[in-house]
């Protein structure tokens, strides 16, 4: 896992997590604009990081408590979490001895669609999922309708 930081460690610490398919510096324009007043923590998942392997949700978390720990952070103003983010942030709330003031989840609005919409978007997710295996991360940028600079 690798950590980005800004602003003071004196400060009230927020911890975010980010969607699938980019990295913790997805959060860096939010992160540089709260500096002054925030000590905002963006872990990048192992499984983002290049010589390093995903063990566990579990491992995740216990190498973002380490971090959290290793800074002096003792409480969290807020843990901001995206998309997929949200899976292993509340993982993380349940499971931490931290104090969280507020946590602000973005995303999860598949769980919301109706039957029928759900039933046309599985196999075309399905298939996205499979054509990024396939192409090694290759095809990213065409199902995001975004370039490779916009993703990060």
């Amino acid at each position: 896992m690798l950590f980005q930081t800004y602003g003071d460690r004196r400060n009230p610490a927020v911890l975010f997590f980010h969607a699938m398919g980019v990295t913790g510096a997805s959060s860096e324009p939010i992160a540089r604009f709260l500096q002054d007043r925030y000590f905002c923590i963006l872990p990048t998942s192992t499984v983002y990081c290049e010589g390093q392997k995903y063990v566990s949700k579990l491992d995740e978390i216990r190498q973002v408590e380490d971090f959290l720990h290793r800074q002096g952070v003792e409480r969290l103003a807020m843990v901001v979490a995206s998309s997929i983010g949200a899976d292993l942030a509340m993982a993380f709330l349940t499971q931490t001895k931290l104090p969280v003031e507020h946590a602000f989840f973005d995303g999860g609005q598949f769980a919301q669609i109706g039957k029928g919409t759900r039933r046309i978007m599985t196999p075309f997710l399905y298939f996205a999922i499979k054509s990024l295996y396939w192409s090694k991360g290759g095809t990213l940028k065409k199902i995001l309708w975004c370039d490779d600079d916009s993703i990060k």
